[in-house]
């Protein structure tokens, strides 16, 4: 795309603005022929048999066919039709290539990708996958050409405002986008350059108390002071840079390192019907549409309902009429960053190891960006990986990155990840599709090694757990924190046995869950993490297991709705211990300004009533959220700041993902160096934090919600809102396309919608702690499956299925989720055919 035709599509990018703004339904008429209809019939080249598609009122199909080749064909169509858009986004983006459609915004997430070696793991796993899984990729890809090629003229709005014309699927792509979730289920990539921007602004051994591993285990004392002699201001421009990267990644896919979902299955005597049952949500970036899909594959040799990725023919959690499985995130730490001593010898890059200089080895990458001529990028590695420093300053930059460094800068960040390794995953995905029974399900699970996963899983007898993924063995250390890679003393020495695993069947307690916590006890069994979430949503599952032995279906609905962070107990209980809490009152007492003393007493009146139930209409929930924020900025922004600066920036996208430091400091750390306020004179106390965060929370409660206090909701500032890719990217955009893109937020963005819950509850409404409070992490599907109903299977998804905004199924699905109702997906054909009730039919032209 040439200057003239850039400006040509940015015109009418404007031009349209107005329609799209003020005339959505003028502009979903124009758009129309884009969509599908639920009824009727297409003759088709590509299937051997008449295929049925069968809609709800949502949209949800069920795909039933004679053969698999014929559903796997229907797949890739159906897919097509409904989320063409974002299977292309994931593919490009799995191949490094998404800068082509969105143009240089994108070069950064590309180049990242391209230096992790996901293209390449795609293609070896494809290449010696189970022909049969082959050879089903190949007519799913058939599928969703046969869809291309007969919409031509009437591809969905992404293509017309992008100007991007799709090529052909090719059977390889479902890979790619495979392989690219699989980057944002590696741990603890974030946290280790999070750390690195923190110590150059108060050196390592401080950053240290705000790397906190779990509640009862050593901060990282060790580990940081053999860092302590770094300059780590000379990395900071780097990681910086790839801090951006992942905030650009959370708009297109799951960001690298984010916390995601809550399963457990409950064993027969602790239920009504005694019969098994599963539950999971899986917690995921809030976009519209959601990156899950629903959908049942239905011929005589599979028959299983679910959740799928758009542009992968694979049930990723569902059931199949005899297992039903759900999976979290085990937060594995499978990423370590090494820091290399660097040097230049005449023009070539060396980096040292174990006493002796070795020069990198080098590729070179050709990107096609759109608007731009061909960019050529050189990637280096050193034994443990990438150079990443390399990868995303090298010349050409953007507006995103930094100047580019013509000589070896003294020090390199190298990344060694699984994520570079291929594997066979997916045979186990179609392993578990199939599974008939506990032996086969966790046979299945086990070939999953490229994602780190905890399976719960069951029938309607048994309930188990399985972890999947890859673990390395170091050589020393745990992974935590960044480490040197010159001494090769934290070198990777290979990895955990599969069979050494977590797995357990038929606990005695009579329940199995996972949170993203702590699975096991340190120094039993292998290390898995030192990134886990905190602790409070898996109590808070415990607490709602244990409160009947005989749980039922709307039990485990009840739980996934519920908005009780138990961490507010906890906290009420330091606050109002009766020496802690004279302390912060005795510096109320002191201050010499009235009101700020009647603020801090109204702040502590409103938090000792407050039960924890963080709802939407609840004023304490409000009044703990903004001390929350507060406190953050209270007790840290003084030595991280200014809130612009890489190490704020870091620090708090860090606080979101794993047990942090502000709830570490919340609940304990009294001989913390960072209670000290370092621009005044005195030297500040927890006491003394806590005391003027009391009083700041009720300005910032009156600037934001009013003096009124019956006005003070939590749903007021809390809020849902379903933004697409495009307009999350708009803050990357130059300003006149960043307008055009805020016009189109009008007419493909749903919301605001009022929402309840935080980090720590069930129902988790995650949002940027210390920062704001827009949820940008919420549970994107609800399952339950209770195997002693007639019907076992209920699940909802979190946006519409379809992704084009013309269509009625792009946001039907969002009150149904608003309010945390279960929708029944049933098996039975008579059942079927009543809730389906709209007939498509795919007819061979032969």
């Amino acid at each position: 795309m040439n200057a003239r035709q850039r400006i040509y599509s940015l015109c009418c990018l404007i031009m349209l603005c107005p329609l799209l703004s003020g005339c959505g339904e003028l502009f979903d008429f124009t758009l129309r022929k884009t969509v599908d209809p639920d009824a009727g019939s297409v003759s088709l080249a590509g299937v051997d048999a008449p295929v049925t598609i069968r809609r709800d009122d949502l949209g949800v199909p069920v795909i039933e066919a004679k053969n698999l080749h014929d559903l796997m064909f229907a797949a890739g169509y159906v897919m097509a039709s409904d989320r063409l858009a974002q299977m292309v986004t994931f593919s490009l983006l799995g191949q490094g290539r998404l800068s082509e459609m969105a143009g240089k915004i994108a070069l950064d997430m590309d180049i990242y990708v391209r230096a992790m070696g996901v293209a390449d793991a795609a293609r070896a796993e494809y290449e010696s996958m189970n022909p049969e899984i082959r050879e089903a990729l190949g007519a799913f890809s058939d599928g969703v050409n046969s869809y291309i090629g007969t919409h031509q003229d009437r591809l969905p709005l992404d293509f017309k405002i992008s100007g991007y014309t799709p090529e052909p699927w090719a059977p390889v792509n479902s890979m790619y986008i495979v392989h690219v979730f699989n980057l944002g289920l590696s741990f603890n990539l974030h946290q280790e350059i999070a750390f690195l921007n923190i110590a150059a602004a108060v050196g390592a051994s401080k950053a240290a108390w705000l790397m906190p591993v779990y509640p009862d285990e050593p901060l990282p004392f060790e580990k940081a002071a053999s860092l302590d002699k770094i300059d780590f201001k000379t990395m900071v421009r780097t990681a910086e840079t790839l801090a951006q990267v992942y905030r650009q990644l959370k708009c297109v896919i799951a960001p690298p390192g984010t916390a995601a979902s809550n399963n457990w299955g409950v064993a027969p005597q602790n239920t009504l019907k005694h019969a098994s049952i599963i539950a999971n949500d899986t917690h995921l970036p809030l976009e519209q549409p959601s990156m899950w899909m629903l959908m049942h594959l239905k011929c005589p040799e599979l028959d299983v309902a679910g959740v799928a990725i758009a542009g992968v023919p694979g049930i990723v959690a569902g059931y199949n009429g005899h297992i039903a499985w759900g999976e979290t995130m085990v937060m594995g730490d499978n990423q370590d960053v090494f820091i290399e001593q660097m040097k230049d010898a005449g023009g070539v890059p060396q980096y040292l190891y174990k006493g002796e200089w070795l020069p990198v080895v080098e590729r070179r990458e050709t990107f096609k960006v759109k608007g731009e001529g061909d960019l050529v990028r050189t990637i280096q590695f050193t034994r443990h990986g990438p150079l990443l420093n390399a990868a995303l300053q090298n010349p050409p930059k953007n507006m995103l990155q930094p100047p580019a460094i013509r000589t070896a800068p003294a020090y390199g960040l190298a990344v060694q990840s699984v994520v570079s390794q291929p594997g066979q995953s997916f045979n186990g995905v179609y392993g578990l599709m199939r599974a008939k029974n506990m032996k086969s399900a966790r046979n299945a699970i086990r070939e999953v090694r490229s994602m780190s996963l905890n399976f719960i899983y069951g029938d309607a007898d048994h309930i188990s757990w399985q972890v999947s993924g890859k673990y390395p063995i170091r050589q020393s250390g745990r992974g935590h924190l960044p480490s040197p890679g010159w001494t090769g003393g934290y070198d990777w020495t290979g990895y955990v046995d599969v069979d050494d695993y977590p797995y357990v069947m038929d606990p005695p307690a009579g329940y199995l869950y996972t949170a993203n916590n702590r699975t096991i006890p340190p120094g039993q069994g292998p290390v898995l993490s030192s990134s886990w979430y905190a602790p409070e949503r898996a109590e808070r599952i415990i607490e709602m297991l244990e409160n009947t032995h005989q749980h039922t279906f709307q039990d485990s609905v009840r739980m996934q709705r519920d908005r009780t962070d138990v961490m507010v107990k906890k906290f009420k209980a330091v606050l109002f211990e009766p020496a802690f809490l004279g302390e912060v009152q005795k510096r109320i007492r002191s201050w010499k300004d009235g009101d700020k003393i009647k603020k801090a007493g109204e702040a502590l009146e409103i938090l000792e009533s407050f039960n924890g139930d963080m709802l939407p209409e609840s004023k304490g929930a409000a009044v703990m959220a903004i001390f929350q924020r507060v406190f953050i900025r209270q007790v840290f922004l003084d030595e991280l700041g200014p809130p612009s600066s890489p190490a704020w920036q870091s620090f708090i996208a860090a606080i979101q993902a794993v047990y942090s430091a502000d709830q570490d400091h919340l609940l304990g750390r009294p001989d913390s160096p960072f209670w000290d306020n370092i621009n005044t004179p005195e030297k500040e106390t927890k006491p003394d934090i806590i005391a003027c965060s009391l009083a700041d929370t009720i300005d910032y409660a009156e600037a934001h919600l009013g003096k009124d206090r019956a006005n003070w909701r939590w749903g007021r500032l809390l809020t849902y809102e379903w933004r697409t890719q495009t307009t999350q990217m708009k803050e990357y955009l130059p300003a006149l396309q960043r307008f055009g893109v805020r016009m189109i937020g009008h007419y493909t963005d749903r919301g605001p919608y009022a929402a309840g819950g935080d980090y720590n509850t069930l129902n988790v409404a995650g949002y940027l702690k210390g920062e704001n409070f827009n949820v940008w992490l919420v549970p994107a599907m609800r399952m339950v499956v209770d195997f002693g109903l007639d019907e076992p299977m209920f699940l909802t998804n979190s946006s519409g299925q379809s992704g084009n905004p013309a269509s009625g199924h792009y946001d039907d699905a969002i009150p149904f989720w608003l309010k945390g109702e279960p929708r029944s997906m049933p098996f039975k054909d008579g059942n079927i055919k009543a809730q389906y009730n709209r007939v498509y039919v795919l007819k061979p032209n032969h």
